[in-house]
């Protein structure tokens, strides 16, 4: 998988390519998969669903964690590393991964797929491109 940022070098694209398909693709209703730098680039991406489109939502999830963190501060709770949402027949989540290359992973899940279950694979992730 080639990013389309020049700063993402093809061992770390593998890797976070690996860690998406061995932890997220296990996950029922998975949509899509996406590790995004934190500038909202498209580093690995593993989708189920043709429509969605990785580069807007890696634009996306910078800006929404971006948003999640200044709530955070705002409510005096300034660790903020997951933002989860519910929209009719989908969740969505982020993960902020504080890794030696930070990255935001984003997750879109059916109506069909258990949200405990993806995010225990959120974790799996987070851990792998920790190790990265």
């Amino acid at each position: 998988m080639k990013s389309s940022s020049p700063l993402i070098s093809e061992a770390l694209a593998q890797t976070a390519q690996r860690a998406l398909d061995t932890h997220a693709a296990p996950i029922s209703g998975l949509q899509l998969a996406l590790l995004a730098t934190p500038d909202g680039f498209e580093i690995a991406c593993l989708r189920n669903r043709s429509d969605l489109q990785a580069n807007r939502l890696s634009a996306m999830a910078s800006s929404l964690m971006a948003m999640a963190r200044a709530v955070g501060r705002e409510i005096q709770s300034p660790q903020c590393k997951r933002l989860t949402f519910e929209a009719e027949g989908s969740t969505v989540v982020f993960q902020s991964i504080d890794a030696p290359v930070p990255c935001i992973l984003c997750l879109v899940l059916g109506s069909d797929a258990l949200l405990g279950r993806a995010l225990w694979a959120a974790g799996e992730v987070v851990q792998e491109m920790s190790r990265a």
